[in-house]
């Protein structure tokens, strides 16, 4: 591996890291609004879900965005198309996770959906900031 395929990994992951996170961020503001601070156990119990095993900040992103698809408060936050854009960069978050070099069109993608993610995470700080305020 080259210095350039560092760098463009670096760059690759540094986005995954980003993504992951401002996922956390919306399904955790979402989640709270929606099913008060107890979410974590409410949302499955309310939904006739097995209860989450494990603390939310360890939920990889496949289960981050398989949340998306199973509650409906994210209905009106992401449309079906942007939740099937999310579900197709999951390979591409195991090459990154696995040292897999990805191609340049692959990152193209990550940064399509980390872009619209952004969006979403930041619109939805602001309103709760106001709401709370």
């Amino acid at each position: 591996m080259s210095i350039e395929d560092t760098e463009f990994m670096k760059q690759a992951y540094g986005m995954l890291y980003d993504l992951e996170n401002q996922l956390r961020k919306v399904i955790s503001i979402t989640m709270t609004e929606e099913y008060g601070s107890g979410w974590l156990i409410q949302a499955p119990l309310t939904n006739l879900y097995k209860p989450y095993r494990k603390n939310f900040s360890r939920f990889y992103l496949h289960e981050l965005v398989s949340m998306l698809s199973s509650y409906e408060c994210f209905s009106e936050i992401f449309k079906v198309k942007e939740i099937a854009q999310l579900k197709s960069i999951l390979p591409i978050r195991n090459k990154i996770a696995h040292c897999k070099l990805i191609t340049k069109e692959e990152l193209r993608l990550l940064s399509y959906v980390l872009g619209f993610v952004n969006e979403t995470a930041h619109s939805i700080v602001f309103v709760n900031q106001k709401i709370n305020n």
